[in-house]
């Protein structure tokens, strides 16, 4: 233990480590006295006080008149609840009596600006404590993470950290340090001068009560051995070092790769970078501190004291190194030879999650529209949080394989039109299990910058055809119980239909489809509307559907594929539209054959924030070769149940489910 005559020639040094965060007031307002704006400082934000009742006294600078926002702590007394200028606030505390600290917040805020500081005051429920569970440690040259066993009654906040370097030429080897409940944790750089080196690190309480009462300290001296004790560290493979258990990093090992994301996309997880093998396996890992890294660097990357976890994303769990600081970048250069493995969709495997690829040959499944088709509105809705984190378009290849592109409510450029054409689309392979618009796929991809999405605009240049199509503002002024509204593209005879259905409405009708607004990303204005262009119908239950029929097929022979836009009316019960379906294909009318089942989620609503989608959920599939070169063939959207998008059963009648959009396409 250092003695107290030492302690008192460094403790001017120690700076509190304190967390500060915002709350927004509401003040009466008031006519300005003084054209100066608001000064208010207060040195100590995050007071700690002992368990015996006292007094404490808080210095605050000013240029104006501040008040004492309300306490709400029947042990803690204001003195004097408002000043004028430079002055102090003084408080007065119960003793506590309980097992465990008690802590309160109040602000002092300025009269005329409402300039503000919330303060955070500690009692502590015994004497504190505060003692390192070993005095000295000596560590290797390597770069490590270091946890010291740490028995302490003091809130990390209240606790001073100071570091004494030996020698003032090897000064910052020693970062990151932090306390977090029973540990100390620091990390020491690589030592590359060919002698050791010593710094102590020091822990104090400063005791801010008016007793005449010593603060409370300790310390650890940490001796780093010289450079080259420990040896080159060994380059392992990415599968190797996968494999490792999670926990700290006990190996003087390395990797080598390209860096292919550094953390900064709004897209992806932010400080995550990931690199990348030759053989296109990845592996996250978590800056500390900024690194000097750009995308495509070739870089090796020492791993030891480093430590494995996880994160999550989108309810998917992913490993990643942490304490990764620039100690561990060993080398680092560009590396403009390196690029992205381009694959069709189908080549995708569990070896290439996390990794960049480019996928060739895809088009938009859906090329209207833009990144995310949901309403701004809500985003600025606390409702609306899960429903917004990100949007999936459905992407198609030229083999007729589909995925989605996920595109995050962060990305500045989500409301810009998709381009209709065929191209490339570099990004990030991932899965996605806590989607709002459910089911995925196995894979998704996520694009890292606009520029990733190489596809051509015009739709003139795409790798297929529309047979038919419904999209885009149908026909207006048409009579109640039009049988049909043609497609906006195909054959005028082609009809879209709902069973045992009376016709089309411009408004709600038994049995009828009726017309109501479909949310657009790329529109300009902020509702991002198209007006009646969604068909809607109320009449649903087991066996009921949607049929396209009188299309044909003639002449074709390259593969086709269905796209369609769904979503059913959420209820604030059990109740709502119905929830599952299946895609189904006849020649006949009479032979249904299934090629997939299917589940749409229930439109938003204020009361709702789980399971619920901002707008509808696109769908692709790719359909079945006996569809080619036919007269005629049949598509329907099967209700095959009597489930609800809220879990319960649907209300028969009553219960809505919608299509925004309606389309076969085939391969050029």
């Amino acid at each position: 233990m250092m003695n107290r005559k030492y302690y008192q020639q460094i403790r001017s040094n120690i700076f509190l480590a304190v967390s500060t965060f915002f709350l927004l007031l509401t003040i009466g307002s008031c006519s300005k006295e003084l054209e100066a704006p608001d000064t208010l400082e207060i040195k100590n934000l995050n007071p700690v006080v002992r368990a015996t009742d006292g007094s404490l006294s808080l210095d605050i600078k000013s240029n104006t008149t501040w008040k004492v926002g309300g306490v709400d702590a029947a042990w803690l007394h204001v003195e004097n609840e408002s000043g004028n200028g430079d002055g102090q606030l003084h408080l007065s505390y119960e003793e506590n009596s309980t097992v465990g600290s008690r802590t309160t917040t109040f602000f002092i805020v300025t009269t005329n600006d409402g300039k503000y500081h919330k303060i955070e005051l500690t009692q502590l429920a015994t004497d504190p404590v505060l003692e390192l569970e070993e005095q000295e440690l000596e560590v290797g040259s390597r770069s490590r993470t270091h946890e010291i066993k740490l028995n302490t009654n003091i809130p990390a906040g209240g606790i001073s950290i100071e570091v004494l370097y030996e020698q003032e030429a090897e000064e910052n080897w020693i970062a990151n340090i932090n306390v977090q409940a029973d540990v100390l944790r620091f990390q020491t750089a690589l030592n590359t001068v060919e002698e050791e080196r010593t710094a102590t690190i020091i822990l104090s309480y400063e005791n801010t009560s008016n007793e005449d009462v010593e603060d409370v300290w300790d310390k650890i001296t940490v001796t780093q051995m010289a450079s080259g004790n420990d040896g080159p560290p060994e380059t392992k493979d990415f599968g190797y070092v996968k494999g490792l258990p999670l926990g700290v990093i006990d190996e003087n090992i390395s990797v080598t790769g390209n860096i292919v994301s550094t953390g900064t996309s709004d897209n992806f997880r932010k400080n995550t970078y990931i690199i990348q093998d030759e053989n296109n396996t990845a592996i996250a890992f978590e800056a500390v501190g900024s690194l000097s890294l750009n995308q495509y660097d070739k870089v090796n990357l020492l791993l030891d004291g480093a430590q494995i976890g996880t994160f999550e994303d989108a309810g998917v769990s992913y490993r990643v190194i942490k304490n990764i600081s620039s100690a561990n970048i060993l080398t680092s250069a560009s590396d403009p030879g390196f690029s992205p493995p381009k694959l069709y969709m189908r080549d995708l495997t569990e070896d290439h999650v996390l990794s960049l690829v480019t996928l060739k040959d895809v088009e938009f499944a859906i090329p209207h529209g833009g990144y995310s088709n949901f309403h701004e509105f809500y985003v600025t809705q606390a409702y609306g949080d899960h429903a917004t984190k990100h949007y999936p378009a459905p992407i198609s290849d030229i083999q007729g394989d589909n995925m989605y592109l996920i595109t995050n409510r962060e990305v500045a450029y989500r409301r810009n039109s998709v381009p209709k054409g065929s191209g490339t689309i570099t990004g990030l392979v991932v899965k996605i299990r806590g989607s709002a618009y459910g089911d995925l796929g196995e894979y998704s991809i996520r694009h890292l910058r606009e520029r990733d999405i190489a596809v051509n605009p015009n739709r003139a240049n795409g790798f297929s055809e529309i047979l038919v199509e419904w999209e885009l503002e149908p026909t207006t002024g048409f009579p109640d119980g039009t049988p049909n509204l043609p497609p906006t593209t195909g054959p005028a005879g082609a009809t879209l239909q709902k069973d045992e259905g009376t016709g089309f409405y411009a408004a709600n009708a038994p049995n009828g489809v009726y017309l109501i607004d479909k949310y657009r990303g790329d529109k300009p204005d902020a509702n991002t509307i198209i007006s009646k262009s969604s068909y809607n119908v109320n009449t649903w239950g087991t066996g009921r559907y949607w049929i396209m029929d009188k299309v044909s097929t003639q002449g074709i022979t390259s593969s086709l594929s269905l796209q369609f836009e769904a979503v059913s009316v959420s209820s604030t019960g059990t109740g709502g539209g119905p929830r599952d379906f299946a895609v189904e294909y006849s020649l006949d009318g009479e032979n249904w054959n299934r090629i997939a089942n299917y589940q749409i989620t229930g439109q938003i609503a204020a009361n709702q924030t789980q399971n619920v989608t901002a707008g509808l959920k696109m769908f692709s599939y790719k359909l079945p070769d006996e569809l080619l070169n036919k007269p005629n063939i049949k598509i329907r959207l099967l209700n095959i149940n009597n489930t609800s998008v809220n879990g319960g059963s649907i209300a028969i009648p009553g219960s809505t489910s919608r299509l925004g959009h309606f389309s076969i396409r085939y391969n050029k």
